[in-house]
This record gives structure tokens, sequence and C-alpha cells, in this order.
């Protein structure tokens, strides 16, 4: 009898170790199966907390739309989220809306749903018995990678500089190219002469790609407010100079700690820093301020060139004719965000102007007009290449500008006859309206 009941108790107790392990494997498999719903929450109940497992969610439906602008959703096999090409519309008291339940009754309340790299989050659920339901739509909207795929790049051969830091830039150009250079965050990819398919719009607002830079933002120049333009006054946004004073060589500098601009809301600010500011705090900060991309600046190279008085990019666009991409100590140069790891991070806002040497990679040159390419204007527009500093009787700081013959000159920080053309970076995962193909009767136009 004593070995009868040892045999028994041996025998439940290895009854509960098997039950233990196959309740382990069974809680690894489920949690495995689910590990799409990034889901575990803090539930208050009355003795405390306790975790909202992913158990708790096992009777999630979710629904795809069948096909793009249909008012039909099917169900997603197992439940599962589409990894990609689907967005999630957000909770709702529509047929066709995400929506979550608590205890068969419908109630968004304080519940938030996150979709990103194929994976849902649940935030705010608070109470058991909880269950959402997700609708996803067909995506109708392109990125900005997905933009930089939609356009070839030309060759040297084809009449694209060298891929190379500092290429020799000596001519004028005018046919349309798409061409590869360097600058400070890897490869970036440009516009030359007179590409007709660099179009977008921004609400109301109109500009043309300059570039996709080296970190896959997107930089464009302002080119109209309500309809495209490519020459005459509605290409900019005022007439105003660089910088009330010019007779200091500091006074070439965008934003400069010496300066004091009593008249500025802040002195440190050039005049033109100031209404470019305020330009985009009324036209672009509330409505598209999460788009834009303020980590990869603005470059005022002020550093001095082959003399006193010449700065850096007076020598590479009208001595060497070899401008470049890549900003000159960009400690000191290169005006970005304080959200960027790179430059001086110094800007209020992310907006600033075009460089003498993305102009010169468009088309124009120190020496020669050119009305046929994508920058001519007609008008005189500042850069914020600072150009240099004549030191004597009538003293005066010089950056350059696009004149209005479509060639580079230099002008005068308080000279009021060139005007503004905004410059902003967008963001590489910025998204664009689907059917768009870059042209002015049809633009890529962003999707917020």
């Amino acid at each position: 009898m004593k070995i009868e009941k040892l045999s028994k108790r041996k025998y439940i107790k290895t009854s509960i170790i098997v039950l233990v392990l196959i309740s382990i494997f069974g809680v690894i498999f489920i949690n495995k199966s689910k590990a799409k719903y990034r889901v575990t929450q803090s539930i208050q109940v009355v003795s405390g907390e306790v975790n909202y497992t992913n158990l708790d969610f096992s009777m999630l439906g979710v629904k795809l739309q069948s096909a793009k602008g249909s008012s039909d959703y099917v169900s997603a096999s197992n439940n599962e989220v589409p990894e990609s090409g689907y967005k999630l519309k957000p909770l709702g008291d529509g047929t066709t809306d995400s929506y979550c339940t608590i205890n068969g009754t419908k109630n968004n309340t304080g519940i938030t749903i996150i979709y990103e790299n194929g994976s849902v989050t649940f935030k705010g659920i608070k109470k058991q018995g909880t269950r959402c339901y997700l609708f996803f739509d067909l995506k109708t909207e392109i990125s900005g990678s997905d933009l930089l795929g939609e356009y070839t790049v030309n060759s040297t051969s084809e009449g694209c500089p060298n891929y190379e830091d500092a290429p020799s830039v000596t001519s004028t150009e005018t046919k349309a190219l798409f061409c590869k250079g360097k600058d400070d965050f890897g490869d970036t990819y440009y516009f030359r002469g007179n590409p007709t398919n660099n179009w977008v719009k921004i609400g109301n607002f109109y500009w043309r790609i300059i570039r996709f830079n080296g970190n896959g933002s997107i930089r464009l120049i302002y080119s109209g407010n309500g309809s495209p333009t490519t020459s005459g006054t509605d290409t900019q946004t005022k007439i105003l100079a660089y910088n009330n004073s010019y007779d200091n060589v500091k006074y070439v500098k965008y934003m400069d700690d010496n300066m004091s601009n009593s008249t500025l809301k802040n002195p440190k600010n050039s005049t033109i820093k100031q209404e470019l500011d305020d330009w985009y705090e009324t036209n672009l900060k509330s409505t598209y301020g999460g788009i834009m991309d303020g980590a990869v600046g603005f470059c005022n190279d002020a550093d001095t060139g082959s003399s006193t008085n010449l700065f850096k990019p007076y020598d590479r666009i009208e001595k060497n004719k070899k401008p470049t991409f890549k900003c000159g100590t960009p400690k000191t140069n290169l005006f970005t965000t304080e959200d960027g790891t790179y430059g001086n991070q110094k800007l209020t806002y992310p907006v600033g102007l075009i460089t003498a040497d993305e102009a010169s990679f468009a088309g124009g040159t120190y020496s020669d007009a050119n009305s046929g390419y994508y920058l001519y204007t007609g008008q005189n527009y500042w850069t914020m290449s600072p150009s240099n500093f004549y030191d004597g009787y009538g003293s005066r700081a010089s950056v350059f500008v696009v004149y209005y013959t479509g060639k580079f000159s230099d002008y005068a920080v308080g000279g009021v006859a060139p005007s503004i053309r905004p410059v902003i970076n967008l963001k590489a995962d910025t998204q664009f309206k689907e059917g768009g193909n870059g042209t002015s009767t049809n633009p890529y136009e962003v999707v917020i």
C-alpha cells in the first residue's frame, strides 16, 4: 500500500508539471502569433492595476478596403494587420470607421490607435471588456522617398557635372537634367537647366524642387501663391533689404550674436531672417510645421576666402567656378533648428534662402545671362551666400543675388531692390497625393 501511494503522488506531480509546461508553451505560442498587436496596457480596477494582455484582443476584427475608392471591405486573413500599402482609418462613428466597444457598446473615449511599420499600438484602454475593430484603406499617397524614384538620373555625358564634392561648373544650362552630387549628409539629387516636372503644391502655395538632400528631405523654393509662377513679382513674397545695416562685415550673416538690429523681435537676426520667420509663422507653421525638416539646414558660408575681403562662396562661384553642396564650418555656417544634431542649431523656424552654389548647379553662372533655366524669374532675388566686404570709404557688405538676367551678382546687403524667395525642406516621409506628375498643371501635392 505504501508503494502504491508513492506512485500515485509521483503521477500527480508529473501531471502537474506537464500541465504547467503546456500552459507556458501555449502562452508563448499565443503571444508570438499576436506579435503585431503591441497592446499591453494598464487597467484601473478596484484593487489596483492589472495588465491588459494580448489575450484580451483575440477577438479583434481587421477589415481591408477591397479597391481604391471602394466602400467595400473584406476581413483580413487571421485578423492580421497589413504590413504595408494601407492606412488606418481613424476612430469614428461611421460604418467604415475604426471603432472600439466596451462590453458590447461602442465607446472610443480616450482611446488612441497608432499604426506604423506594420503594427498597431493601443493607448488609453482602461476598462476590461474593450474590443477594437480596425478598418484600413488602401494608400492613395506616395512618400517623398517614392518621389525620388520617379526621376531618372542623367549622366555626365548627358550634361551633368561630375559626381564629386566641388566639380567644375563653367557654363549655363538650359536642358532639363536630373543630376547626382554630394552634400554634408550623403548623395544629393538636383535639378539642372529647365525641368518641367519639379513642381510641388503645399496648400495654396507653389514651389519648385531644388534637390533631394542627402538625408532624404526635399528642398523647395517658393514660386507662387494661388497659381504656379515662373516669372515676375508673383515668384517672390516681398522686396526687402537683406540687412538694414551694411557697413560691417558681420552684416553678411543670416544671424549673428554680435548683431544688434534693435527694430527686430530678435536683435541677432538679419532683417531678411526676421521677415522669413514672420512669413513662415503666418503661412506654414500651424498646418505644415510637422512635415518640415529643420535638421538639414541652410548654408550661410561666411568663412574668409582667398583674401580678407572675400568670402569662400566668391572664390568658388566667381573665381574657381567650383560650387559645392557642402557647407564650410557647419558649426557656425549651417543654420539648423535645435531638433537637429548637425550645424549650429540656432534657427527658430526651418526656413531660409537658396545658396549661390545651388543656383550654379541649377544652371546659372556669375558672368553669363541665362533666361532658360528654372530659377530665372526676370527679378533680382537674394541668396544667403556672402560675396565680399569693401572696407573703405562707403564700406559695404555684399551677398550674392540671382540677377534679373539669370546670372549672379554681388549686391550690398542694404539694397532694397532684390526680393525674397523662401526655401524650405520637407521631411523624407512627407506624403503626396497619388497621380501627380510634377508639372505646373498637375504638381505633386502635399497631403496632411
